[in-house]
Parts: structure tokens; C-alpha cells; sequence
């Protein structure tokens, strides 16, 4: 890797380091998660959280849902003040917070924990940050504090203790032990992609920079990253961009794109890819560029405004779906002169961002 120029590229480089330290500590984690879920009979799990953390429930959920056989959904706090009174003691909640400063998360913890309709466990690097002190169980990211930027291995090592929860949960200690394998080995083939990702980003520097708006999709389990994808390009590139999932962009906008659109399509191996392709195929006709991410088993490959990438496992390979859009924050932003290390107002944090002052 090059020198950093901010702090989300270093970050993104270690994303592979969120993998592995996950796995490392895997024992010890699942040790705790054992004891928090003692007497519980957990029958239906609510993810909770926000931003970025909501996209980690989503891109956790169904792999959640296929290693616990339980019911999962992914709630921000304002959907779970509306759900709460479908909770009890049966009802899982993993509130999510990277920091454990988000008021909105903890305000909804605080509101179910008043009504003593479920127990909470929440995952963070915050150990003594508030969220956790209202919590029944803290299951901590191994991970470095990601002291500034977009968050990138916050997302990765919160996936990663989510299916850690959900493995516990069934009680499959071979489960258990799989996973931990399945870290290591994504791990490794996102140590090949991410400067793979990095070098395609800066092929397209001038175009990139250059998009006005983006409409990023994503097919079936593609959709999950896709919601991420846009966050982060708003986030740090901060154009107006949307997400859908593609059979919503089909018989929506893509029949009105305006002249000259940017379209990122997300897509896995095993989907069907005529629908993308005709999705992407009118966006050029309209004069816009499409800009395709795909993956396979092979090495990391990249031509024109397509690049594949390389994944190991089926159920973490939607996270290196995440890689191209990062690279684009942390090095296409900074060439339009955006400073990814401080936001645009002092007042941010306080009053818009939504945490805690610590």
C-alpha cells in the first residue's frame, strides 16, 4: 500500500486485520456470548442500530438467520419504538454501536429496558460508553478505534460478532469452529482485493470525481451492501446518491434515468445476471457510465468500469462487495478536495450526527 493520506485509508487496508483478530479472539468471545445467552430462550433476534450499524445488521442478517434458525430482522430505533410492544422475554436484541454514543440507540435500548420486554446485548467497542451500561451483555469488536472517517473495519468486525451470536445461539460448537475458519479465509482474499479495489478507483479518478449523482443497486443478498455502498459515497464524495434493490430500480427510475446517470451494480455469482446487465446496458444508452462489481473465485481482475473481485466463503463474500465504494471515498474524495478526517462544520457531531458528547 502507498502512504496514507487519511485516516480511511489506512482503515481500509486493515479491514482484513478485523477478519483475523475476530477469528483470534473467536474462543473467547464465544465463551462470553455462551454465558450471556445462560437461561435464555431466545426465539425471535432484532438487530438493532443506525447508519452504519444498521447496515452491519443487514449485511449480517441472513447468514444470522440461516446459523441460529431463528427469525431475524434488522430495525433502526425508530422501527423498534414501533415493534417494542412485540418483544418479551423470548426476544433477542443486539443493539449496535460502533462508539456506544448513539443517542438514538440508546434512547431505544433505554425504552425497552424500561419495559422489561427483552434482554439486550450490544455489540461495541465502547466497553464503558453508555449504550453498554444498559446493556445485559457486551460482545466487544476487535478492532482498533477508528478514530476518524467513515467506518470500514467497524463494519467487518461487527458482521463478524453478529454471526459469532447467531453460531452460539444454535449451539453447533462445529459451527463455531467453521466460522472462525471462514474469517481467516475471507481475510485472506480480501487482502487481495483491496488494492486491487484501491488501483481500479484510481484508474477512474477523473470520471469518478467528475459523477454527479449516484444510484447504487444491488439483486437479492446484494441489496444489503448497496445500502452501505451509498452511505459511504454520501458520506465522503458527498453527492446526492440513492440505493435501491434492482427489481425496484427496474420498474422505477431506470425507465426515466435522466441524461449522463452513474449506476453502480452490485452483484453476486450465483444470482442471475441478464437484469443487471439490461440495468446497466440502459444506463449507457442514456450516456451515463456503469460501473459493475462482480465477484468470483478468481484473482481480482478489473477492465474499463467493471472490476471482480476475488471472495472465499458464500456468506461473508457480500463484504467484499464493500471494497470498490471505499476505495472511491478514501482516495477519489480527496482529489475533489474533501478532507475525510474532519467534517464540514464544528456543529457536526453535536447536533447532527446523533451521539453522545463522551
Amino acid at each position: 500500500m502507498s502512504t496514507n493520506e487519511n485516516l480511511m485509508q489506512m482503515y481500509y487496508a486493515m479491514q482484513p486485520d478485523a477478519l483475523r483478530r475476530t477469528a483470534d479472539e473467536g474462543e473467547t468471545l464465544l465463551e462470553g456470548i455462551r454465558k450471556a445467552l445462560k437461561g435464555l430462550q431466545v426465539q425471535k433476534v432484532f438487530l438493532l442500530g443506525i447508519g452504519s450499524s444498521f447496515h452491519s445488521a443487514r449485511l449480517a442478517e441472513h447468514a444470522f438467520r440461516e446459523l441460529s434458525g431463528l427469525p431475524v430482522e434488522s430495525v433502526t430505533p425508530e422501527t423498534a419504538d414501533v415493534r417494542i410492544k412485540e418483544m418479551n422475554q423470548q426476544t433477542l436484541v443486539i443493539a449496535i454501536s460502533q462508539s456506544g454514543t448513539s443517542s438514538n440507540t440508546l434512547s431505544a435500548v433505554k425504552r425497552i429496558k424500561s419495559q422489561q420486554a427483552s434482554p439486550v446485548f450490544t455489540v461495541t467497542q465502547g466497553l464503558s460508553s453508555p449504550i453498554a451500561a444498559e446493556s445485559d451483555a457486551i460482545i466487544p469488536l476487535c478492532i482498533p478505534d477508528e478514530k476518524a472517517g467513515p467506518k470500514t473495519m467497524g463494519v467487518i468486525a461487527t458482521v463478524c460478532s453478529l454471526l459469532l451470536i447467531a453460531a452460539a445461539i444454535r449451539g453447533d460448537t462445529d459451527a463455531c469452529t467453521a466460522l472462525l475458519s471462514d474469517f481467516r479465509a475471507e481475510a485472506d482474499a480480501m487482502e487481495a482485493n483491496i488494492p486491487a479495489a484501491r488501483d481500479w478507483a484510481l484508474s477512474l479518478k477523473d470520471t469518478l470525481a467528475a459523477e454527479s449523482a449516484w444510484m447504487v443497486v444491488g439483486q437479492r443478498a446484494a441489496f444489503a451492501p448497496a445500502g452501505e455502498c451509498a452511505l459511504k459515497l454520501i458520506e465522503t464524495v458527498r453527492r446526492i446518491v440513492t440505493c435501491m434493490e434492482l427489481e425496484e430500480a427496474v420498474h422505477g427510475p431506470a425507465a426515466s434515468f435522466i441524461a449522463h446517470p452513474a449506476l453502480m451494480v452490485l452483484h453476486l455469482p450465483w444470482d442471475d445476471a441478464v437484469r443487471p446487465e439490461a440495468l446497466c446496458g440502459l444506463c449507457e444508452a442514456r450516456g451515463g457510465h456503469a460501473y459493475r462489481i462482480g465477484l468470483d473465485k478468481n484473482a481480482p481482475s478489473a477492465q474499463g468500469k467493471s472490476i471482480t473481485l476475488q471472495y472465499a466463503c458464500p456468506r461473508l463474500a457480500i463484504l467484499e462487495l464493500l471494497l470498490p465504494a471505499q476505495a472511491v471515498s478514501a482516495w477519489i474524495a480527496p482529489l475533489m478536495g474533501i478532507d475525510l478526517d474532519k467534517h464540514d462544520s464544528d456543529s457536526f457531531s453535536r447536533i447532527l450526527a446523533g451521539h453522545l458528547d463522551e
